[in-house]
């Protein structure tokens, strides 16, 4: 009882050592510590978790010493109590008790992970209610009988002992049961439970070498004594036969050994598998081990009992004799170790002294060096005594010095060649106390051959070597270099008086862009003084912060003239004017600055300013001159190329300023033209150009206006100019101008061409009555007209002659079918002389008015079914072709036969090919138009009516012509997504066309939200910008089959 208030105090303590390690493992042992068993199996574990960082805390449970009922029941108590209050990461046990003890505490044990070790007779219901796994203690009784068998071949008899201990009784049960499974060891193998220890040896001592006893367990005697370690050594020593063992206990005594199980690899098997279930996310258990045996065998007790392992591993033998290098290994060790020393210290006192003899011989050839040196030195060296007299000197010095009336026990200071100073310098040393000093100056003296001389000399206190010589003199001559130096200084200012009297600014800046130096000229020609400027960066005298630096100068593509940067910049006068200077920069290698040599160009930038605006300005209004406005209207043409923008030109001629000049004179007329300037420039918008083009004759250049905006500027003008009164002396006017606009859109050819048609409606106003504007009009201008429709029938006459007319196209696509087969319409283009293309929109009203279109029709019917019969590929991926026939060609009947019989003869399928006429050719002769789509239509071609809808009278005609396809005109067309009732006329077309059996197709689709409309209106075909401009027919076809291609 005393013993269980002792280990409930122990494991109180130890519980409750600390609240941070309640996560501990715990480890609890059926038997004591210091049972070979438990010990064995502790360091089993301590040798796998001290690598893991695991802490526990052991217990003992004593089982094996203490049995009775009343003690295990109270260590359950004690268990429960303490294992409902703390927990732990897992609970390792050893040995049956223990387990039985965790098995009765399952409720306060939960779902702690218990990992057992040692169970003897292990059957899974000894943990039903726990969560465990572990390793069982499985003696293997069969390999055990087997290895006696193998090395004691005359074994008849073979005893296994077992005592009264609860695990003895297990071992008997274990035993009956390999007899029960093993019948043919029923004789050969006996149990031996001896009553008390003693009987045991005596029993072993009657015994002879045909028998063998297998010694599993006998702690406990019938009387509950406990063995001895001494009994268990007079066992073997008196036993007859050999005795074998399942454990390690008590090896190297006398016992042979056998098929034992290690308590401490129990332990490390037990370890690892706690290793296994700690690790993170392990949610189930490994499975139950076996306990790993090995065979072991005593080598003396072997050679002892003569037994033949012949067969067996050598791995299995312990207790082996050593060789002597093994056995007296330290010792050996010892002894090397001593004669290696000895060795060492050897080597190192013959080197070392053959080092000191060695040195002794350096030294003296050092010493006849040094006084060679000494001797030969270009230096000038002597010793002196502390009084300043000459003790020894090389032959340099004795040169220098040698007089035949300078006596050498005179001080050194005292030879007449010294210059004074330098005589004086040497006796100051020498007078005072100078002796931890060293001193080092220049002195001139007199050679009697070199005449005037430069010494650099040193002087050194000497160690007291008892010689006499107490210091060291050493003297250079260093004439030369103040020679050289002298030159260089005398350079130096030279350089700088050049530098300062240069007539060009020059600046020298450092690495950090600062003025390190400047000249005199650029002082003046800025205005500063050299304190105001150095040390300031560069970039502060600049007229504008923002400047490049001129090291960033050097950083730009533009590349230098022989290693030379050029720029004109502007800097800061002081008095805050701009000073222009043109910058030649170079980079300075040596030093790593920068030297900028400027070149005040003031006066060259104003007059180039000056130039630049008489070249653009007028000077007698201050507007812009002619020149001026030519490049800017020029510059207008090419912004109205894309289509998208329109400008206008206007062109003005004041009506009354000849009437003026004949009357008041040219002064009073230039007024007039001044006075007429300032007002048009306060009428004007604001991105208006201006321009006096000469005399009384002004231009305005319009952007980006309409011809609605147009007209309201020239009204303005008008009014202006009339309204405001021209006073001069007593003359009062009313200024009045005649204006011609000009609109400038894609259908400019040039600059001169819109010149003279906006000089042309200003004449055209002037004959209107002046006071006015006129708005140049083609159809106005019926002499011009007329002329240029000449211009274009000799331009189409060329083409045709010199095969100048090439086919174009543009894609016509199919809005319901994502694979429709290729579909465009074949366009015209002429080249002029010069090879340029020339739009359709000039030669095709003239070809038409002069009865040529026909002639053009024809080469494009020829040319279109040629080149596609000549690509076959081409021709088998086409859908529909269609050919535009203009009215005239309609009406020619030599035309019509010439197109029946190219369709007839022609390879080309007439399915496939689509003739386009307008709707106002077909209005103007119905019956023959019907006629004539009634013929084509046999042949098998499609009948499109181009144009539709640009007259709606002939709505009610649709039905009678027998068209296949309906064009709707663009002008409805293009404005569908901003215009309601252009959307409502598209669907309206479209619809009629649909019910009477036909398809459509929308011109002058120009962006993606137009398509999506079409789209949902039901149109057929879209054929535009967004889809497709025109291109050349070959190029088109190239696309499209890529195009298709790559879809496929």
């Amino acid at each position: 009882m005393r013993f269980c208030l002792i280990l409930l105090a122990v494991f109180s303590a130890a519980l409750s050592h600390a609240h941070a390690k309640d996560k501990d493992v715990l480890i609890v042992h059926s038997y004591h510590q210091g049972f070979f068993w438990t010990d064995a199996f502790q360091y089993g574990l301590e040798d796998i978790l001290r690598r893991e960082s695991i802490t526990t805390r052991v217990v003992y449970l004593d089982s094996k010493r203490l049995q009775n009922p009343a003690y295990l029941e109270q260590l359950y108590k004690l268990y429960q109590t303490k294992l409902s209050q703390e927990t732990f990461s897992a609970i390792v046990v050893s040995d049956n008790n223990a387990l039985n003890l965790m098995q009765r505490l399952a409720p306060e044990i939960g779902d702690t992970p218990v990992i057992f070790g040692g169970i003897n007779n292990y059957n899974p219901q000894m943990h039903s209610q726990l969560r465990a796994t572990g390793v069982i203690e499985d003696i293997d009784i069969y390999g055990n009988v087997t290895l006696i068998e193998r090395i004691q071949p005359e074994v008849e008899k073979i005893y296994i002992v077992s005592d009264y201990s609860v695990t003895g009784e297990a071992v008997r049960r274990q035993v009956e049961r390999f007899l029960t499974l093993n019948t043919e060891y029923q004789t050969m193998v006996e149990q031996l439970v001896p009553e008390t220890y003693q009987q045991l040896t005596e029993f072993a001592s009657s015994l002879d070498t045909s028998s063998a006893v297998l010694f599993w367990v006998y702690y406990r005697d019938k009387n509950g004594r406990v063995a001895t370690e001494g009994e268990w050594k007079q066992l073997n020593q008196e036993s007859r036969s050999p005795i074998y063992m399942v454990h390690d206990l008590g090896l190297g005594h006398g016992a042979v050994g056998g098929v034992i199980l290690s308590g401490r690899t129990q332990g490390r098997q037990a370890a690892r598998q706690l290793v296994k279930v700690l690790k993170p996310n392990s949610e189930t258990l490994p499975k139950v081990e076996a306990g790993i045996p090995e065979i072991k065998l005593d080598y003396q007790a072997v050679v002892k009992w003569g037994l033949g392992i012949e067969g067996e591993a050598t791995s299995t033998l312990f207790n082996k004799p050593q060789p002597f290098t093994v056995r007296f290994q330290k010792e050996l060790r010892a002894v090397a170790s001593l004669v290696v020393l000895l060795s060492v210290i050897i080597v190192v006192l013959v080197y070392y002294l053959s080092r000191m003899k060695k040195s002794e011989t350096l030294a003296k050839e050092s010493q006849t060096l040094i006084e060679m040196v000494f001797d030969q030195s270009y230096h000038f060296i002597g010793l002196l005594d502390a009084q300043g007299r000459t003790i020894s000197s090389n032959s340099k010095l004795q040169e220098l010095l040698y007089h035949q009336d300078f006596s050498v026990d005179r001080p050194i200071w005292q030879h007449q060649h010294w210059e004074d100073q330098a005589s004086q310098q040497l006796k100051s040393y020498f007078n005072t106390d100078k002796s931890e000093q060293n001193t080092q100056f220049e002195a001139e003296i007199w050679h009697s051959e070199q005449g005037s001389m430069v010494l650099e000399i040193s002087l050194k206190p000497l160690p007291k070597t008892g010689l006499g010589a107490d210091f060291l003199l050493e003297a250079r001559d260093i004439t030369s270099r103040k020679i050289t130096e002298a030159r260089l200084y005398q350079r130096e200012a030279n350089l700088s008086h050049y530098y300062d009297q240069q007539p060009v600014m020059m600046i020298t800046l450092d690495d950090h862009n600062c003025i390190q130096q400047v000249n005199h000229f650029a002082e003046q020609l800025l205005g500063y003084t050299s304190n105001q400027v150095l040390g300031h960066l560069l970039g502060e005298f600049y007229l504008h912060q923002d400047a490049v630096t001129p090291r960033q100068v050097l950083l730009q593509p533009k590349q230098a003239m022989r290693g030379v940067w050029r720029r004109e910049i502007e800097y800061r006068h002081a008095d805050g004017r701009a000073v222009w200077i043109r910058e030649n920069i170079r980079p300075l290698v040596e030093s790593g600055h920068l030297l900028i040599v400027g070149e005040d160009i003031t006066e060259t930038k104003q007059l180039a300013e000056q130039l630049e605006y008489q070249a653009r300005h007028d000077l007698l209004t201050g507007t812009f001159n002619r020149n001026h406005f030519e490049m800017e209207l020029a510059k207008s043409l090419l912004e109205v190329e894309s289509y998208t923008r329109t400008h206008a030109m206007l062109y003005l001629d004041l009506d009354q300023l000849k009437v003026l000049n004949d009357t008041a004179g040219h002064e009073a007329g230039d007024t007039a033209i001044q006075f007429c300037a300032s007002m048009l420039e306060e009428v004007l918008p604001y991105n208006a150009i201006l321009a006096r083009m000469g005399g009384d004759e002004f231009a305005v250049l319009l952007k980006d206006c309409t011809e609605r905006d147009a007209k309201n500027v020239a009204n303005t003008i008008v009014m202006t100019l009339s309204e405001q009164p021209f006073v001069w002396d007593d003359i009062r006017l009313n200024m009045t101008c005649s204006i011609g606009i000009r609109l400038i859109d894609h259908t400019a050819d040039s600059p001169q061409m819109v010149h003279a048609q906006a000089d042309t409606a200003c004449h055209a106003a002037k004959e209107e009555g002046r006071n006015r504007y006129n708005l140049y009009c083609q159809d106005d201008a019926d002499l011009r007209r007329r002329e240029q429709e000449m211009e274009c029938v000799s331009l189409v006459h060329n083409a045709l002659a010199n095969d100048r007319i090439e086919l174009f196209a543009q894609q016509i696509l199919a809005l319901s079918q994502d694979d429709a087969p290729m579909h465009f319409e074949i366009l015209i283009r002429i080249r002029n002389a010069e090879g340029e293309y020339i739009s359709p929109g000039i030669f095709m009203p003239a070809s038409e008015r002069y009865n040529i279109a026909q002639l053009l029709d024809k080469q494009v019917v020829t040319q279109t079914l040629d080149w596609l019969a000549a690509n076959p590929v081409a021709l088998a991926n086409l859908g529909m072709c269609s050919i535009n026939l203009s009215g005239h060609s309609m009406g020619n009947k030599e035309f019509i036969a010439f197109l029946l019989d190219k369709l007839q003869h022609s390879p080309v399928p007439c399915e496939k090919i689509c003739l386009e006429i307008t709707e106002t050719a077909a209005m103007s002769n119905m019956n023959q138009a019907i006629a004539l789509f009634s013929q084509f239509k046999q042949l098998g071609c499609k009948i499109a009516l181009d144009d539709f809808g640009s007259g709606l009278s002939s709505f009610g005609y649709l039905k009678k012509l027998p068209v296949d396809i309906v064009k709707i005109d663009g002008l409805f067309v293009r404005d569908i997504d901003v215009n309601e009732v252009d959307h409502l006329m598209v669907r309206s077309i479209n619809d009629l066309a649909k019910q009477m059996g036909k398809q459509t197709v929308a011109e002058f689709v120009e962006n993606s939200r137009i398509i999506d409309l079409l789209v949902e209106l039901g149109v057929d075909y879209a054929q535009g910008y967004v889809i497709g401009k025109p291109k050349p027919l070959e190029e088109l076809v190239d696309e499209l089959l890529a195009d298709k291609r790559s879809v496929g």
